[in-house]
């Protein structure tokens, strides 16, 4: 791989791309066979399709447990290189839908997808460009542009509640700044402007990004105290994922609010 990777003019530099490729970034010339456009899940029955192709797989009870552990994995990949580049290198991968391809492949009911994109230009923050105008367009795109769309279309087909799906995102979020993002940058006491980042993102006037009308991520956070390497606590979820219902013995994620009542666990 050149230091160009990417058709455009804009690229990542190989540095770049490979610590973003820890997330599981790729380009479409390592596909999966287990793969699809990620756009065509707005087909009611392509979507259907593999959902049900993969609930097996997970070992889900029904398709309201498999699609929201999906959304969970889409927003990791989507939404783990996308921040991580904003804040790292000022640089915004685009993770609009019709750009990304959904990889579904399982060994033992764990995940091996990765994100792979069609391309895999970089929309910079320029010399000339403001950085609330270009954050507010870049988060447009993966939101509005792309996790709202299968939060409205894993709903409508499955009914499970889109306050899991929607919690199910916000944590991602707030672990891929917790836990990740912000603990590297305080060690070279670079963080302010990626914490500026993570506060637009929970503050409930940033609405117009994700397209539904109000900010669905803003009721799931609360502070909680936070050391040079993370979190120092436990955020517990107001909604369960229903993770439990997809493993045998049933296992619970670390932040499940039905943990107090039950004796497995998963961190």
């Amino acid at each position: 791989m050149t230091e160009g990777h990417a058709q455009a003019q804009v690229s990542l530099l190989d540095s770049e791309w490979q610590r973003l490729g820890e997330f599981g970034l790729v380009d479409c010339s390592q596909l999966s066979p287990y793969s699809i456009d990620t756009e065509q899940l707005l087909d009611d029955e392509c979507c259907l399709e593999i959902l049900t192709r993969i609930q097996p797989q997970l070992g889900a009870t029904d398709l309201k447990v498999t699609a929201s552990l999906v959304i969970k994995r889409i927003a990791f990949l989507t939404l783990a290189p996308l921040l991580s580049g904003m804040a790292w290198y000022d640089k915004a991968l685009d993770m609009r839908i019709e750009n990304c391809v959904f990889e579904y492949p399982l060994i033992e009911r764990l995940w091996q997808s990765r994100m792979p994109l069609k391309h895999c230009s970089v929309h910079p923050l320029g010399a000339h460009t403001h950085r609330v105008s270009w954050r507010e367009a870049m988060l447009t795109h993966v939101f509005k542009g792309h996790l709202s769309l299968l939060v409205e279309q894993f709903h409508r087909l499955t009914r499970v509640p889109k306050a899991v799906l929607w919690e199910n995102i916000a944590v991602r979020i707030f672990s891929i700044y917790e836990r990740r993002i912000l603990p590297i940058l305080a060690k070279h006491n670079g963080a302010d402007v990626a914490q500026a980042d993570f506060a637009y993102l929970i503050d409930s006037d940033t609405t117009g990004i994700f397209g539904v009308g109000h900010n669905p991520i803003t009721r799931y956070y609360y502070a909680i105290p936070i050391s040079e390497t993370g979190p120092t606590a436990t955020r517990v979820r107001r909604t369960c994922c229903y993770y439990y219902k997809a493993t045998q013995p049933a296992q619970y994620c670390g932040t499940c609010p039905l943990l107090g009542k039950k004796p497995s666990c998963r961190s």
